[in-house]
């Protein structure tokens, strides 16, 4: 939910019980007032028919529609106002009253009690219509403020929209406009930040990419000139086969170091976005690679089979999308028992590449992490899965990892 909505909600939300709480008591405010008002006058107009009767008069005022007056032959314990209903022969119905007991003396010396009753439906019509017009003058005051508010916050806050839409489109590669300077104290500092942190972005960016492709170079040359000195050693008539297997040994380790170069020069590039997605055919891709590494798999009697639901909808540059698949099968043949199988299975939303093996000595949250090897004793460089993280990563993609009774199971699809 936008910010702006959520403002919008919480006012409508608090305006709600407040302009019924509002109505309420103004109704039972102005209700309350009213009854002050009558009970003055009721009172006052028992006094006066109590002095009358302590001065001998038996004759009482006239009754009126709306009201009458009583004396009764009984003890009253003191002044007592309570609200009835009685019926109203004018309104041919029931109608509500406000009356009064108030003690005095009877004519003949005894005690008696004065009751004089009021009609209040005229009251109820003024204190109803008087709540009303609170609650309603509630209610147009928080109307009026939520549409200021609206109105206020969307020319308040477009300055943070133009800033995201810029941050959204913002690209390390490529040249920048700086964030502008608001009216808003609070956005022109953000925008600050911003516009700092995206130079420190752009300088990190271009020495990085510097830095591989000097590292690319540097490092290229001397590996070349290690591979023609072991070239010229492994000719040599005199090579004995002591100085054969420490040569074997300077090959290996020379192979991998490359393998290690042009991974980490590799994972330099994935993590710059220097590739574009593409549609891509895994099924012809799973073949290809499978059989690449048959050879391997004919050599550890590791048992391939490649299952297509649906056609695949992942899109990825091909060159990853290579480097996914190549690393994952790879990976699989290595850590898998002698006579294992391989299980590959292709839907719309991704692929399970499945395979058997030892357990993992390593942690399995670790197991995509750069120079983490699942076997200590592999010749490998560690970086095969953590490339295939980064790649699933910068591609939107979810990796997920898990093992059960030596199956090990690997899964690539979609983020939903």
């Amino acid at each position: 939910m936008k910010l702006l909505h959520r403002t919008a909600l919480n006012h409508l939300l608090l305006a709600i019980p407040l302009v019924v709480i509002g109505t309420v008591a103004g109704h039972y405010a102005v209700r309350h007032a009213v009854n002050d008002e009558l009970d003055e006058q009721l009172q006052h107009h028992a006094e006066l028919i109590a002095a009358r009767l302590a001065a001998g008069e038996s004759e009482l005022p006239a009754e009126a529609p709306d009201q009458f007056v009583q004396v009764l032959p009984e003890r009253s314990t003191g002044i007592a106002f309570r609200d009835t209903l009685l019926y109203n022969a004018a309104e041919e119905g029931v109608i509500p009253w406000r009356m009064v007991r108030y003690p005095a003396v009877g004519v003949d010396g005894g005690p008696a009690t004065v009751v004089i009753a009021r009609a209040t439906v005229e009251y109820e019509d003024l204190v109803t219509t008087v709540a009303l017009v609170i609650g309603g003058l509630l209610l147009l005051v928080f109307l009026g403020n939520f549409l200021v508010d609206r109105w206020l916050n969307t020319r308040l806050w477009r300055p943070f929209h133009n800033t995201l839409d810029q941050l959204a489109h913002f690209q390390v590669d490529a040249p920048r406009n700086e964030l502008p300077r608001t009216g808003i104290t609070e956005f022109n500092a953000m925008n600050g930040t911003l516009n700092a942190m995206m130079a420190k972005l752009q300088r990190d960016f271009t020495a990085q990419k510097r830095f591989s492709e000097q590292a690319a170079h540097e490092l290229q040359t001397p590996l070349a000139v290690m591979q023609g000195k072991l070239d010229e050693l492994i000719q040599m008539p005199e090579l004995g086969e002591l100085e054969a297997g420490m040569i074997e040994v300077l090959y290996r380790a020379r192979e991998r170091m490359g393998r290690t170069v042009q991974n980490m020069l590799l994972l330099a590039r994935i993590g710059n976005m220097e590739y574009a997605a593409a549609p891509v055919d895994w099924q012809a891709l799973f073949q290809d690679q499978a059989a690449l590494l048959a050879g391997l798999m004919e050599r550890r009697a590791v048992h391939f089979q490649l299952h297509v639901d649906k056609r695949c909808e992942l899109r990825l540059h091909p060159v990853l999308a290579e480097l996914v698949v190549a690393n994952l099968l790879r990976n699989a043949v290595q850590h898998n028992h002698e006579g294992g199988s391989i299980n590959v299975r292709i839907g719309s939303e991704g692929f399970v590449v499945t395979n058997s093996g030892p357990t993992l000595n390593v942690d399995p949250e670790r197991l995509f992490e750069r120079f983490t090897k699942g076997d200590p004793s592999s010749e490998g460089s560690g970086l095969g899965l953590s490339m295939v993280k980064e790649v699933c990563d910068n591609a939107g993609l979810r990796l997920e990892y898990t093992e059960a009774a030596g199956v090990h199971t690997v899964v690539v699809h979609r983020t939903r």
